[in-house]
């Protein structure tokens, strides 16, 4: 091979490579480093043919970050989808890497870009299980009586939530994992209640500034006991094994908002 073409190959080898470290990271988190690592050569070498990481990324003839960057997240949300159900069946102990790259049409390498350990990859999960389900209280609306009904909005997204057997099975899989993982309970504790209770809070304090609840309530503590009182129907209906629900949902929906409207009107 002639020194011209062993360059052209080596050229070829790092755009190969950068695309690839690109498509994982975007334009702003990738690193020269990260780029010579992918294509087994030194950043120096990279520098004898492009200018920059910006010079890099023009070669590859990609008219914007956007081209690419869609398709990782698109790809990274059905290894979620895809991880969810096999963390669910199986807990974390159990399911291996190799099991959710063979589901999701990739190597075990391919997966290792998108996440770096099993333990991150469930914490993503994780946060596509809470962000793709609960539906909180938008506090940007001004209707009068609109209090009321975002209230049961958001018990209907709890419950409708549980309906999922996959979800529940997750769900089912952070609470017994958390014993041996605490990491794995406190992330659900941050990004699951202590959102929804953030959220409520600053919805149900609104409201009471705008004079529509009881000056004299305790939002803090009615939101604790309201979203506790959605979080154990779905523990004992839908994550308890051997649980015949006998509890109709809409009617248990009803009930609590209704008991907490109560609790709230002037």
């Amino acid at each position: 091979m002639t020194n011209n073409l062993r360059k052209l190959e080596l050229k070829e080898r790092i755009q190969a490579a950068a695309k690839r470290v690109f498509l994982a990271k975007g334009f702003s988190e990738a690193k020269i480093s990260d780029i010579a690592n992918e294509a087994g050569v030194s950043p120096s070498t990279i520098y004898l043919y492009f200018s920059g990481k910006k010079d890099l990324f023009a070669s590859l003839d990609i008219q914007h970050m956007a081209d690419i960057r869609p398709e990782f997240e698109r790809k990274r949300e059905d290894i979620c989808r895809i991880a969810l159900k096999i963390f669910g069946e199986e807990g974390f102990e159990r399911t291996t890497m190799d099991s959710i790259a063979e589901k999701a049409g990739l190597s075990k390498a391919a997966l290792y870009q998108y996440c770096s350990s099993k333990e991150d990859l469930f914490l993503q999960v994780l946060q596509y299980y809470i962000s793709s389900g609960f539906q909180g209280p938008d506090d940007t609306r001004h209707d009068n009586d609109d209090w009321r009904e975002h209230l049961r909005t958001v018990a209907k997204s709890c419950l409708n939530n549980a309906r999922s057997s996959e979800r529940s099975a997750f769900l089912g899989t952070v609470i017994r994992d958390s014993n041996k993982f605490p990491s794995f309970g406190a992330a659900y504790y941050e990004y699951s209640y202590c959102t929804a209770r953030k959220g409520l809070v600053r919805f149900l304090t609104l409201q009471q500034q705008r004079g529509l609840i009881r000056a004299d309530a305790d939002i803090p503590g009615i939101s604790d006991v309201f979203l506790g009182t959605l979080m154990s129907y779905v523990v004992i209906y839908h994550i308890i094994n051997g649980v015949t629900c006998d509890v109709d949902e809409q009617d248990y929906i009803n009930n609590t908002v209704d008991t907490f409207i109560r609790a709230l009107e002037p």
